[in-house]
């Protein structure tokens, strides 16, 4: 693993950020019928219409196309007085087109469930929010507005888990005024979410994949640079907390050492590092530490070179999972040309902990199966 920086913070910083953006004629679209675009790496790719009728019936139909392949599914729900779901169907396929059959019930204190991974019931006390396999992107949306409701905007998952949610900002677009939230529990990274003033979902984006009330089209840019710069702070806290750099040299004794050259394991080895660069590798007996360096006993552990994935697309994520899986060096095959090359800065500074960085590219032409990059030809020159 290689060194990825120093920091010594004085104080744990929080980010609350305000943008304002003047775009005349933007007005809140209706909660009970809506119609959002999904944008992939800035083009049109598809759409999510929502409706909820007097019952309180919630039906969603979601579907885009990502060079014939993408998600198209149908769902409904409906939702107990604390926007929690007590039930929920969705049909349809996902993005390889394999079929999606997924329901979920609450009912009399037990609920019950089956999708394409798992079948289930569970007994439940006060409140606990069911997230589908395949849900259609509103659907994070609802679990936002719950959690704001809930205690302490903590809700227990079905099938296991906690969420919770915090606030991240606002920004204004014209008469909207939305704000930021980030859900923690669903995934390794918080999930970005915006609302407007009434609750309603406004728009869930990042730089390859975008879901949107269609008016904010044009604040998209806004909305990006607001969540890579909560998202920036949120690194940075994580690579403070996980990273150490030695002052000096670094002596790894006592391991066992693996050679991908002949595939042996060699004990009793020591390992001499200082900077980013292997100094010696030789007998614990023959190699001496020199004044002040950083010794390590390995305990006669397992140590090997690190690896190498050949082909990625770097989002929130990867960088730390690389390194926690040996993984310090990686090509990336394909990304958008602007965030993935700060992001890599970021890995090199050591704001965000990631591997080296090899930087490969994606051109594609004009046409219905093009990849979804911003790079486009359709001549040779």
């Amino acid at each position: 693993m290689n060194p990825i920086g120093v920091w010594t913070p004085k104080k744990t910083m929080r980010l609350f950020i305000t943008f304002i953006i003047a775009f005349a004629g933007i007005a809140p679209l209706s909660a009970e019928q809506r119609g959002d675009k999904i944008l992939i790496q800035g083009n049109l790719a598809g759409s999510q219409t929502i409706s909820t009728d007097a019952a309180g019936l919630t039906r969603v139909e979601y579907s885009y196309n990502d060079r014939g392949r993408g998600d198209h599914i149908i769902a409904t729900w409906k939702l107990d007085a604390a926007g929690v779901p007590t039930a929920y169907e969705g049909r349809g396929n996902d993005y390889m087109k394999a079929p999606v059959e997924e329901t979920f019930e609450l009912k009399n204190g037990k609920a019950q469930w089956k999708n394409r991974s798992e079948q289930g019931e569970k007994s439940v006390t006060g409140e606990a929010f069911y997230f589908p396999v395949n849900a259609p992107p509103e659907f994070t949306g609802v679990l936002a507005r719950a959690l704001l409701k809930a205690p302490g905007h903590k809700l227990l998952l079905l099938p296991a888990g906690e969420a919770k949610i915090e606030e991240s900002g606002k920004l204004r677009v014209g008469e909207m005024e939305l704000t930021q939230y980030r859900i923690i529990g669903l995934s390794f990274t918080p999930q970005t979410i915006w609302l407007n003033h009434n609750g309603d979902t406004a728009a869930s984006v990042s730089s390859w994949f975008s879901v949107f009330q269609a008016p904010l089209e044009r604040a998209i840019p806004q909305l990006q640079e607001a969540q890579q710069a909560a998202d920036n702070v949120w690194s940075k806290r994580l690579a403070i907390r996980i990273a150490h750099v030695p002052k000096g040299d670094l002596l790894i004794r006592n391991a066992r050492l693996f050679n991908p050259r002949d595939l042996s394991v060699t004990p009793g080895i020591s390992v001499l590092v200082r900077g980013d660069r292997i100094i010696r590798v030789a007998l614990d007996a023959d190699l001496k530490a020199f004044p002040g360096a950083e010794i390590i006993d390995a305990h006669a552990r397992f140590l090997m070179p690190g690896l190498w994935d050949n082909h990625q697309h770097f989002s929130d994520i990867d960088g730390p999972l690389d390194l926690a899986n040996g993984v310090t060096s990686a090509r990336d095959m394909a990304n958008d040309t602007d965030s993935f090359l700060q992001r890599v800065a970021r890995f090199d500074n050591g704001t965000e902990p990631g591997p080296r960085v090899l930087k490969a590219g994606i051109i594609d032409g004009t046409g219905e199966f093009a990849g979804p990059t911003k790079m486009r030809v359709d001549t040779a020159e």
